[in-house]
């Protein structure tokens, strides 16, 4: 998914300063430069990054850890290489 990256290295390969808590869905689609109604579409289809939400509550939380791995999961040499799926 991202070549084994340490939280460290991805917060630097996308020169982000983490906030050290848990990003509510405004703030990871900032990160992935999204509007945040996209964010919703890629948990209704089951294609983002991994999110959190718990019993009894309407809340969604990401882990910045796993919105930037996300990230660097599409990572590619050329426009003719398949991201890994």
């Amino acid at each position: 998914m991202n070549d084994g990256m340490t939280f460290d290295q991805l917060c630097e390969l996308f020169g982000y300063t983490p906030k050290g808590r848990p990003l509510d869905s405004k703030e990871a689609a900032a990160i992935l430069g999204v509007h945040f109604n996209t964010m919703e579409q890629y948990r209704f289809r089951g294609d983002g990054p991994r999110f959190f939400s718990p019993p009894g509550t309407r809340r969604v939380w990401y882990a910045e850890r796993d919105v930037l791995a996300w990230l660097a999961s599409g990572a590619k040499r050329s426009t003719s290489e398949q991201v890994a799926a």
